[in-house]
């Protein structure tokens, strides 16, 4: 007679972070960015070429767009700052925004950060803490996000992050505001948050954007927010 085998049951969780930028001028000049990465984001056009690439080349492995399609037509079509339009409508087919989300073009949770999170769910409250994932970092890659990151493309700012202030604003978000001051003119274009202020540790989460271009005394206040959704069985 066999042993009874014990039941399985999967589970899963999706996570949407959301990243939005002010900008404060050395003179205490507010600039308000708004939503730099994230599902409702489509300021695309500021992205580099690898990302318009990676994303032309997916859609199309994926039937999301004609196999026939070059990548100088698809960028006529959709990289043209007068239209973004025609990406907002490519957005609304089946299946391509979670193709941009879970692939990395658009940023997203590092496999390092979703080790973290398995090990704190095993630590019997030790370390390592999921909580701890609140010290912003930027740089200046240019570079697409992908799992396998472990940090920045380039750092750039100072070197000890900045401590995040963590909220819960919904009972299924988790939000960390971080405000990082620059000592010199710098264009940064990615962010990501850690668990640690020193340089090194785990990156729980990189974004590429648009070029935001800073002056010495100026400083950018960082949103990162995270929903998480239930689901699965």
């Amino acid at each position: 007679m066999k042993e009874p085998q014990p039941l399985e049951f999967n589970a899963k969780i999706d996570l949407v972070g959301t990243l939005d930028a002010v900008v404060i001028r050395a003179n205490g000049r507010p600039e308000t960015l708004g939503q730099l990465s994230g599902p409702n984001n489509y300021r695309l056009i500021g992205r580099p070429v690898q990302w318009w690439r990676a994303l032309w080349a997916k859609l199309k492995a994926n039937g999301l767009i004609p196999a026939t399609m070059a990548f100088s037509a698809f960028l006529a079509v959709y990289g043209v700052v007068d239209q973004p339009q025609l990406m907002h409508e490519l957005f609304k087919k089946p299946g391509v925004l979670p193709l941009i989300m879970g692939s990395g073009i658009a940023g997203l949770v590092t496999q390092a950060g979703a080790n973290f999170l398995a090990s704190d769910f095993s630590s019997g409250l030790a370390t390592p803490r999921i909580g701890s994932m609140n010290y912003h970092d930027s740089g200046t890659g240019t570079v697409a996000a992908t799992s396998t990151d472990s940090g920045l493309g380039t750092q750039a700012g100072p070197a000890t992050r900045a401590t995040g202030t963590q909220t819960n604003p919904q009972t299924n978000q988790y939000k960390s505001v971080g405000t990082i001051t620059y000592g010199g003119a710098l264009a940064i274009t990615e962010w990501g948050i850690f668990n640690q202020s020193a340089q090194g540790g785990t990156m729980w989460d990189r974004r590429v954007f648009s070029v935001i271009n800073v002056g010495n005394g100026d400083s950018i206040a960082f949103t990162y927010t995270l929903t998480l959704s239930g689901g699965g069985s």
